[in-house]
């Protein structure tokens, strides 16, 4: 994998690794996720699997390969060498599960144990597991690493971000008022990987084609994190 060697990341919030996955990495990764049992899954209405949330829960052996490897080196490349594995997200869109994902910041986390620090805010369970919104200044010290399994152009539902929309915490309302040509379309190839500041404004809309599309979304953190709370 190559090293992160110009300021885009820092100045727009998003970088394209220039070389994908070696091949070994890529398809361990795809039988240990093809391994998971259907019942970890998130389902639409009509019963089609879609997305695991709590991948680090869900798929044990999925863990492992985060915690060493090609991932956490490029983290390591960006927020240095003391890098924390926060969460890993599986999106799995098919012709079944095909939908919009409206402009939004991720600014929810998994964490365990509780603290009094007032900054940390939106306590909540989801699926059985605590979520919370850190301060700004914790959510700038975290690296999402997205690991693209499946070929994902423009019209398969790629992720489309707003450049430099990362600085900030902002509002559902400001989140909203950006136009149709603030955002740029980021297509990967199978293997490819985007880095992305969790604080970015993104965005997915629903495939044309469409076609299978999944997304390995894995985020790490160089923060230290208050008394009481660690990752899950």
């Amino acid at each position: 994998m190559s090293e992160i060697t110009d300021c885009q990341l820092e100045q727009a919030g998003y970088q394209k690794v220039s070389a994908p996955l070696p091949s070994c990495t890529h398809d361990i990764l795809e039988e240990v996720l093809d391994s998971v049992v259907q019942e970890n899954f998130r389902r639409r209405r009509n019963g089609t699997r879609y997305a695991i949330r709590n991948a680090l829960l869900a798929v044990p052996a999925l863990r492992p390969l985060l915690e060493h490897g090609a991932l956490v080196e490029l983290a390591r490349g960006v927020l240095g060498q003391t890098v924390a594995l926060v969460s890993a997200t599986l999106f799995d869109k098919r012709p079944a599960a095909n939908w919009f994902v409206p402009p939004h910041q991720d600014l929810f986390v998994p964490i365990a144990g509780a603290t009094n620090d007032p900054r940390w805010t939106n306590w909540s369970i989801k699926a059985g597991v605590q979520y919370v919104e850190p301060p700004v200044e914790m959510q700038r010290e975290l690296l999402a690493v997205r690991v693209h399994l499946d070929a994902c152009p423009g019209v398969n539902g790629a992720l489309e971000v707003v450049p430099g929309s990362h600085r900030e915490r902002l509002s559902e309302e400001s989140v909203a008022e950006f136009n149709e040509e603030a955002f740029e379309v980021c297509p990967a190839g199978p293997g490819e990987v985007l880095l992305m500041r969790p604080l970015l404004v993104h965005r997915s809309r629903a495939a044309k084609l469409p076609a299978r599309r999944r997304v390995l979304h894995v985020v790490y953190s160089a923060a230290e994190l208050p008394k009481g709370l660690k990752w899950t």
